[in-house]
């Protein structure tokens, strides 16, 4: 008999994804290039361009620890990929720009992030993917309240 777990179907869909997205890079074994999390950070910052990015607001997207964002968001200054600047509102804030470099880097992947948007949600309804979110937040909260 064959018993399906909820947790180890999302973490092999989340692996085959970001294989998917990210391994046909060319420069996909450069110490120069993003990791897999790092494009997704990349590609967040990239398109939330218009608002302060801070720390934070990738911790709450990702659901990761503190220390986790600190340190990938320390290897992104390293590559020259980000900027963190402290916001004039909230002085203990830093908020996260673009490089260049970064910039150029989110406008060769966003291709492959529509891409791979479009191939998971293909053959899915408005209604479905609706209802996976609702299913997916059920999911956060439960994981919340461990």
């Amino acid at each position: 008999m064959c018993n399906k777990m909820l947790g180890m179907d999302i973490v092999g869909v989340a692996n085959a994804i970001r294989r998917f997205a990210f391994n046909e890079s060319p420069q996909a074994e450069s110490d120069a290039s993003p990791t897999h999390v790092q494009h997704w950070f990349l590609s967040y910052i990239w398109t939330h361009q218009d608002l302060d990015v801070s720390q934070r607001d990738l911790e709450a997207k990702f659901q990761i620890r503190r220390s986790t964002a600190t340190e990938i968001l320390k290897a992104m200054e390293r590559k020259n990929f980000i900027i963190r600047e402290t916001s004039v509102d909230d002085k203990r804030v830093k908020n996260i720009h673009l490089t260049k470099l970064g910039a150029s880097i989110c406008e060769a992947s966003q291709k492959k992030i529509d891409e791979v948007e479009r191939k998971i949600s293909q053959n899915i309804t408005k209604e479905e993917v609706e209802m996976f979110y609702k299913v997916l937040d059920k999911i956060k909260v439960n994981i919340e309240s461990i």
